[in-house]
């Protein structure tokens, strides 16, 4: 049992030491955060890092776009993703399980393979360097979509058919009876897909070219950028910006960890 505590301990810090190391370094000096021998504490606190990177870059913008994107993007994988699931899980259609596999086999192919096709896409749309290029090709989540079907899979059809026998079509049986069953996987698939789409990279990279339409995860590049022909990086700055940009992260998972095991642990039954 020691042992276990002990291992657990040793695991935690190993994770964590990244996070904190990230917190102090935004905290520091330049000129001490590159000092041969590393500190494990500031010598002295540089709370002035944080207003700093907010006239380098406009970062209340680069906030604003990731919330806009990001409502969007979870607000579409959560609608496609629960009426597929839906239909994956409890429909009853020729061509299903094919249709299944389809999806299943999107997980295994990166955006890099695809993004060149979508690029084209949204230039000939003109919404390069706008809200539809960063959300549109982000709406549907394979991801999503397997999770939930394996937890609505796990629901007894003897409830479905209780709320047909009320009076509930297709939506109100979604609605009223398998949301509030799976709620804990709907939570913990949401997490995860608010994560991603928050540190999305890549893809926002590629369809903004201006500070107006980039997001956090591009702005905190873009940040680097700013000390160029510099005589010193401002690396305890970028540290500040990275720390800012997973602030909001931290607390969601705060909040809500609770969800996640359970939430697991329900999709994996089926």
């Amino acid at each position: 049992m020691v042992f276990q505590y002990l291992a657990a301990a040793v695991i935690t810090l190993i994770i964590l030491f990244p996070i904190y190391w990230m917190v102090i370094s935004a905290l520091k000096t330049s000129q001490e955060l590159l000092l041969p021998v590393p500190t494990l504490w500031p010598r002295e606190f540089q709370w002035q890092n944080f207003p700093e990177v907010l006239k380098r870059a406009p970062f209340g913008r680069f906030f604003i776009n990731t919330i806009i994107s990001t409502f969007f993007i979870m607000l579409g994988q959560f609608v496609f993703g629960i009426l597929a699931a839906y239909g994956f899980a409890k429909g009853r259609f020729k061509g299903r399980d094919l249709m299944f596999v389809l999806v299943l086999g999107a997980l295994m192919v990166p955006i890099q393979v695809t993004f060149v096709p979508i690029y084209v896409m949204m230039s000939r749309l003109g919404w390069i360097n706008s809200y539809q290029g960063l959300v549109v090709p982000n709406l549907v989540s394979a991801y999503f979509i397997f999770m939930m079907r394996q937890s609505f899979k796990s629901v007894d059809d003897s409830y479905l058919d209780a709320g047909r026998i009320d009076g509930l079509g297709r939506i109100g049986l979604i609605i009223h009876v398998l949301i509030p069953m799976t709620a804990p996987t709907l939570v913990t698939v949401s997490i995860i897909n608010f994560i991603s789409g928050w540190n999305s990279y890549f893809w926002p990279r590629m369809v903004s070219t201006r500070d107006e339409w980039r997001t956090i995860a591009v702005g905190v590049v873009r940040l680097r950028q700013t000390f160029a022909g510099m005589e010193v990086a401002n690396y305890n700055e970028i540290m500040a910006g990275a720390v800012m940009a997973i602030i909001p992260i931290v607390l969601l998972f705060l909040v809500l960890q609770k969800y996640i095991l359970t939430g697991m642990s329900r999709a994996a039954m089926k």
